[in-house]
């Protein structure tokens, strides 16, 4: 998916090609950048794959929290009540969104889940607080990138080590190309709206892939949604309204 993704972005980022040699230090950033991102995927996975879904997903939904924290910190990002309440509000909808049936589990099991979960939250947050400096340097494409690149490499890398059994079905491919497609867009969608808008907002905003997620499967799955779950979009509704007044 990793170099699909750079195949589609290349067209697209040879024109910017110039900056890399004048602007090292934003592409020793985006280097750094792909491999929080590689091991933020590869924490997000090992989380569903050894945790609870209902605990791992919202804590991994969470990044935006660590985003925010850096974009005040050090971009001096200012945040209004209403932006605040805006936030807090898709925020909570996302956790109860992403909330699923508890089910009984080992307490390792659990404990696993959540670690897991933690680290992808708190390098999604780097990760998607540290896009917005490097785009600004390097154009919206440059960083995805490179992005694409590193991860690739480290993903190589970690596939060598682990050798994993079992081999990728023909039918997976199909998905394998959408998710490079969509991903690709997500990121470089990501990026420009950090070129105009703050990490706050955006970032936030980004965080509703869980929910996205949630809702897809509800129709297209016919998977049962609970009364927290309704709750939860009724205050991404709210917060987003309250985004489009005041933000």
């Amino acid at each position: 998916m990793q170099i699909i993704g750079s195949f589609l972005l290349l067209p697209f980022a040879l024109p910017d090609a110039s900056r890399l040699s004048i602007h090292l230090w934003s592409v020793l950033a985006g280097v750094s950048l792909g491999v929080v991102n590689a091991l933020a995927t590869l924490s997000l996975y090992k989380g569903f794959e050894g945790g609870r879904l209902s605990i791992v997903s919202p804590i991994a939904s969470s990044y935006p929290v660590v985003s925010i924290l850096l974009a005040i910190s050090f971009l001096g990002e200012n945040l209004t009540s209403e932006r605040l309440l805006a936030i807090g509000l898709v925020l909570v909808g996302i956790v109860l969104v992403s909330m699923q049936t508890a089910q009984e589990e080992s307490r390792k099991r659990v404990v696993n889940g959540v670690a897991y979960a933690i680290v992808y939250m708190v390098l999604g947050g780097v990760l998607f607080f540290g896009l917005k400096p490097v785009s600004q340097v390097l154009g919206v494409y440059l960083p995805v990138l490179l992005l694409r690149w590193v991860s690739a490499a480290v993903l190589t890398l970690a596939f060598l080590i682990s050798k994993p059994t079992g081999s990728t079905r023909v039918n997976a491919i199909p998905f394998i190309l959408a998710i490079a497609v969509f991903d690709t867009f997500a990121n470089v969608t990501y990026n420009v709206g950090v070129s105009y808008g703050t990490v706050s907002i955006v970032s936030t905003i980004g965080g509703l892939f869980s929910p996205v997620t949630v809702l897809l499967a509800w129709v297209y799955l016919k998977e049962r949604l609970m009364t927290h779950q309704f709750i939860g979009f009724l205050a991404i509704g709210a917060g987003i309204t309250i985004l489009g007044l005041f933000g």
